[in-house]
């Protein structure tokens, strides 16, 4: 199927916003600093718990684990302690960066299952690695957003 037909096959889920569970939907679009400002005070590890539960892609392959650094239960632990959690700058901005990166593949490809297939799998372009395996680098999350981009011009290698 081509990009452009599994965009128009599923409008509806196009608008699927992992952004939305780290940031309210009425606030943006953010200007960078606002964005900055958010990631430097943190994201609340709930957000970013239900953002990862939103992706069955994100939830096999541990993704949040990926965000803190270590086992999510240990924020957990906290949580049930009734304390609110938040994360630090760097698992901030790197769990922005994997919503990014499901939200504009969803829109690239047209819908999220298709996103995710592309996302779990070695990309040529990539040098053979999977996407998801190098988004939490920001040169690597900057080059999966290069390629989409390329994708949604049609330009592929």
């Amino acid at each position: 199927m081509m990009v452009s037909e599994a965009r128009r096959s599923s409008s509806i889920e196009s608008d699927f916003r992992p952004t939305a569970y780290l940031i309210d939907p009425q606030a943006m679009p953010l200007s960078s600093l606002a964005l900055y400002r958010l990631v430097r005070d943190g994201f609340a590890l709930a957000k970013v718990r239900a953002m990862v539960a939103s992706s069955p892609l994100y939830s096999a392959t541990s993704v949040l684990d990926r965000i803190l650094g270590y086992s999510g239960r240990r924020g957990q632990r906290q949580e049930k302690q009734g304390h609110r959690v938040l994360l630090n700058a760097r698992q901030s901005a790197t769990a922005f960066q994997y919503a990014q990166a499901l939200e504009r593949a969803t829109v690239v490809f047209g819908n999220q299952r298709l996103a995710e297939h592309w996302l779990g799998r070695p990309c040529k372009f990539l040098a053979g690695d999977v996407p998801l395996d190098i988004i939490e680098n920001w040169w690597g999350f900057q080059s999966v957003e290069d390629y989409l981009q390329k994708i949604e011009l049609g330009i592929y290698h």
